[in-house]
């Protein structure tokens, strides 16, 4: 962080990525809950120094520089104060004749979380607003997971592969995939097929399905047993986002509860439904297009979102909510690349490889960083807002995804959790909120379309005059085209 930087933090608010302490002689015990929380969140800078003040924020310095760097640094460093050692980069700041003391906290790898106090696990921290708030059993049990080597969705279940899959998502999968890859197999069954691709594994001496292979193609029974929350809400509200709603919520709903085949072509033929489809020539090929103008932006956030969500989630359900002026699409589970790591091409990690792997032999998942791009891509040509990616790895895991803000519901906590979750940082200060419809991006993209693509850890957006990407895997999307009306665009998604 630059002086110039600094100092206007310190004529506002503490914010997501920064905290103050005044220590002057001393590290305040409750500096190693920001450690915490920072490390677990999206990182962020730690001044040391300055008070808060009833009028504002205090420039106070600090007094004993040594003692207090050499602590502090020693305690992350060695282990003594927390379970990871924590590389933090550190800088000396004059102003008024005062020290001011500036520790940057990166964000602690996947397989390192949580990063907790003590060695109790319960005392792990994360960044909500300006605050470091105690992680719930919901947010400790995600990290845990997360950092596992085995993907969820690789994982064996005690069914019978003879009895749990849907034949009609099968023939439909299986004839895309042999329209794309002709002559490869077709005479195997379908659990041979799906022996050969690894959705069924030989485990203690049998044949077991993966959660994946019943995620795609689960009959409802098994499928139900798996993931026991609908897959995905699909919402269309007539008005404006930043519009209150109405008694009448929904012009239409569809709540989708079957595996993703089936979830899929239901998305399609709702998305058609309710689509302009002006007639259209392709320049190369002459041939008429029937497609809506945005149909690529839909399918590659919709697919992402079938593919990338945090199926071990058992509280919440993604949402894709069309309204006249954006469509925001939000998801559990943040992705494991940052935003700027999600419009680079190549591959990477990602949440389930075996859902993914299925999704693109049928050429319905790009390769990795493609996806991305074309959503940004048929954006633009549309001439609409750019999107906006929000990957939120502080909200909760718990309740419906955020309208406008962040809306933070808890799970109950473990007997053994001391304190429960709403403990605070004393420190903690949260930063002032727009009311629930209303928002600056709600204000920029007045009267064009926008795409919001949003997921969340405890989500990602697109809109906006110009691109933006906010550090944190719920996934939203907003877009609207340049003069055109509502109807003729849009879509949202919320890692």
């Amino acid at each position: 962080m630059k002086r110039e930087e600094l100092i206007e933090r310190l004529k506002g608010y503490e914010w997501n990525d920064v905290e103050f302490k005044e220590a002057q002689r001393g590290v305040p015990k409750n500096a190693y809950e920001t450690v915490s929380a920072f490390a677990n969140t999206g990182g962020g800078w730690l001044v040391f120094g300055v008070r808060d003040a009833a009028a504002g924020f205090e420039i106070v310095g600090v007094l004993e520089v040594d003692k207090v760097q050499n602590d502090f640094l020693s305690a992350l460093r060695t282990g003594d104060k927390l379970n990871r050692i924590i590389e933090s980069k550190e800088d000396l700041i004059e102003e008024e004749g005062k020290a001011l003391l500036v520790f940057h906290i990166p964000e602690a790898r996947r397989q390192d979380k949580p990063v907790y106090l003590k060695r109790d696990i319960w005392r792990s921290f994360i960044r909500r607003g300006a605050g470091d708030e105690r992680c719930t059993p919901a947010e400790i049990e995600r990290m845990l997971r997360d950092a596992a080597d085995e993907r969820y969705d690789g994982e064996t279940l005690l069914l019978e592969p003879d009895s749990c899959f849907d034949d009609g998502s099968l023939r439909w999968y299986r004839k895309l995939f042999d329209d794309r890859n002709p002559g490869y197999n077709e005479e195997l069954s379908h659990l041979e097929f799906l022996r050969d691709w690894g959705l069924i594994v030989e485990a203690d001496g049998r044949l077991s399905p993966t959660r994946a292979a019943i995620l795609l193609f689960g009959s409802a029974r098994a499928f139900r047993q798996v993931l026991p929350r609908p897959v995905v809400d699909w919402r269309w509200s007539r008005g404006d986002w930043a519009e209150e709603l109405t008694d009448e919520r929904w012009a239409d709903r569809l709540v989708i509860e079957n595996n993703l085949v089936s979830t899929w072509r239901a998305l399609v033929a709702r998305y058609f439904q309710r689509a302009e489809k002006p007639f259209s020539l392709d320049p190369e090929t002459l041939q008429r297009e029937d497609h809506p103008p945005d149909y690529t932006a839909f399918r590659e956030a919709a697919i992402n979102l079938l593919i990338h969500q945090d199926y071990a989630d058992q509280m919440r359900s993604p949402v894709i909510h069309f309204f006249e002026d954006r469509t925001t699409l939000w998801n559990p589970g943040d992705a494991y690349a940052s935003a700027d790591e999600l419009l680079e091409p190549g591959e990477r990690e990602v949440r389930n490889p075996r859902i993914v792997g299925a999704f693109r032999r049928i050429g319905l998942s790009e390769q990795a960083g493609t996806g991305m791009r074309a959503i940004f891509g048929n954006w633009r040509q549309l001439g609409r807002v750019p999107p906006i990616v929000d990957n939120d790895r502080a909200e909760g895991v718990s309740g419906d995804p955020p309208q406008g803000r962040a809306l933070v519901r808890r799970a109950t906590p473990l007997p053994s959790e001391p304190g429960g979750s709403s403990e605070r940082s004393r420190s903690q200060r949260l930063r002032p909120r727009l009311p629930p419809r209303e928002s600056p991006t709600a204000r920029r993209t007045h009267g064009r379309r926008s795409l919001q693509c949003r997921s969340s850890g405890g989500s990602r957006a697109v809109g906006g005059p110009a691109s933006r990407f906010a550090p944190g895997q719920r996934r939203r999307a907003d877009l609207r085209p340049r003069g055109t009306s509502p109807r003729t665009a849009g879509l949202t998604q919320s890692g």
